[in-house]
């Protein structure tokens, strides 16, 4: 159990190091081949979005080693392959959660050189072909997204795996089970993945329930990372590699490893997607080469919607010019009277407020930012100066980024929502430098997290 704890305190290690290097980018989503969103075979800290469904209809295939009958067993007489066909529906129920639920069928069968083994804690001698349903699998999702940095997400699941029949197993002369492999009794899975850009690591636990006769199937500790890379908008490259911690059980069954390369192709901009890839048995290639195969795949058809575009900027049109009629020529004409003289420029001030180390605009400083948006609509020649400000929390150089932050959020509000030219609008960031209010209290340090909007109207109007 020892090594099995380390194993994991590496993983959440590896989990923090990984998320510090992604890349932003759009998040085009569709469901692994166990129902959650994700990579292939990966979650990643994704959710639908709210009221949207997805679904996915899988086929893979992989190579094990089952656990030895006897001790000393080598690996070629026990090796055997796994194939499962899955469908899975999805369900975004917020923005933040989602619930999924998938069933299929699992085939295991012996390899040419098998003799005997322990696979999912029952013994089998002699070859074997074993079909039965997998277990249902029901479970729910959590994700949280960063305001300060969308990029990064943080997800956690629970799920249970519902067996589809609970009759007694049966055991042939030889002592060997012939009919079923999967435990009759529900297993519990939870686990975690940080994503950070294009880069996902995730850990899990899967508690077996035991079989009839109180056998006990290994539990199974999975941690991995992975990565889906966008080399056009409607194909990305994947690549997972995860290890599995066979842990506890009646009889031990070794760890293993396995690498997937493949890919990921969306129909169009349907949500429709085409997913497969090549899996490899780490542990086999490196002990056994080719000989027995390491080699298995994985593929798919899934559906999620895809994401809505942008909404285009609103662009506020210039008034027509103004064209003057001439004036008939007179013979005689009066001198035209003086124009009257320009009014003088006047400035105005307006502050928002924000929460927090937050960036955000909140519902009053957008009705700020609209007044401020009427009276440069209403003086073409006005300009504006955002300067963003916070209280005295945290270092200089992290206030004075969160200060322009703040004022690149006021401008680029009146750009988008208003289509105020931007060369009009002049951004600063003081940080905690020149408080307005006295840090000292909860209060003042309240009021010191603004931005200030100074408006110089040229016409004085």
């Amino acid at each position: 159990m020892m090594a099995k704890r380390t194993a994991l305190l590496g993983m959440l290690i590896c989990l923090t190091s990984v998320a510090a290097f992604g890349q932003v980018g759009a998040v085009v989503v569709a469901p692994t081949n166990q129902g959650d969103i994700g990579l292939l075979t990966m979650p990643t800290a994704d959710n639908p979005r709210a009221g949207q469904f997805t679904f996915g209809l899988y086929g893979w295939l992989e190579q094990r080693v089952a656990g030895p009958l006897e001790p000393g067993d080598p690996d070629r007489i026990r090796t055997f392959s796994h194939a499962a066909g899955e469908a899975t529906f999805g369900l975004g129920l917020t923005r933040w959660w989602s619930v999924f639920v998938g069933a299929g069928i699992d085939d295991r069968r012996s390899h040419g050189g098998w003799q005997q083994g322990v696979v999912n804690g029952i013994p089998l001698v002699g070859s074997f072909s074993i079909s039965e349903g997998r277990k249902i699998r029901v479970g729910t999702k959590f994700n949280f997204v960063s305001e300060a940095d969308p990029d990064f997400r943080v997800a956690g699941w629970l799920a249970g795996h519902v067996p589809v029949s609970n009759a007694t197993i049966t055991i042939d002369e030889n002592g060997t089970v012939t009919d079923r492999l999967n435990s009759r009794r529900a297993d519990w899975e939870w686990g975690g993945a940080l994503t950070k850009g294009v880069f996902t690591g995730m850990v899990s636990y899967t508690m077996a329930g035991k079989h009839d006769e109180d056998i006990r199937p290994p539990n199974d500790l999975r941690f991995g990372v992975g990565v889906e890379l966008p080399v056009a908008p409607i194909a990305h490259v994947i690549i997972e590699a995860d290890r599995h911690v066979m842990d506890g059980g009646d009889r031990p069954e070794p760890d293993y490893s396995l690498l997937t390369l493949g890919g990921r192709f969306w129909i169009a901009q349907t949500g429709w997607a085409v997913s497969g890839g090549v899996n490899m048995n780490m542990d086999m290639l490196v002990r056994h080469g080719n000989n027995p195969t390491p080699f298995g795949g994985i593929l798919g058809v899934t559906y999620a919607a895809w994401p809505p575009a942008a909404p285009p900027p609103v662009v506020v049109p210039q008034p027509e010019p103004i064209v003057e009629q001439p004036r008939p020529v007179e013979a005689a004409p009066a001198p035209a009277p003086p124009p009257p003289p320009r009014p003088a420029p006047r400035s105005t001030t307006d502050e928002i407020f924000f929460e927090g180390k937050s960036a955000r605009l909140t519902n009053i400083a957008k009705a700020i930012l609209d007044g401020v948006a009427l009276r440069m609509k209403n003086d073409l020649n006005a300009t504006a100066v955002v300067t963003g400000y916070t209280d005295n929390t945290g270092t200089d150089k992290a206030n004075a980024e969160l200060g322009q932050k703040r004022a690149d959020a006021a401008k680029e509000y009146l750009v988008t929502r208003h289509g105020i030219d931007p060369s009009r609008i002049t951004t600063a960031s003081k940080g905690s430098a020149e408080p307005a209010y006295d840090n000292s209290t909860a209060e003042g340090k309240t009021k010191n997290r603004r931005a200030q909007i100074v408006v110089t109207l040229v016409s004085g109007s």
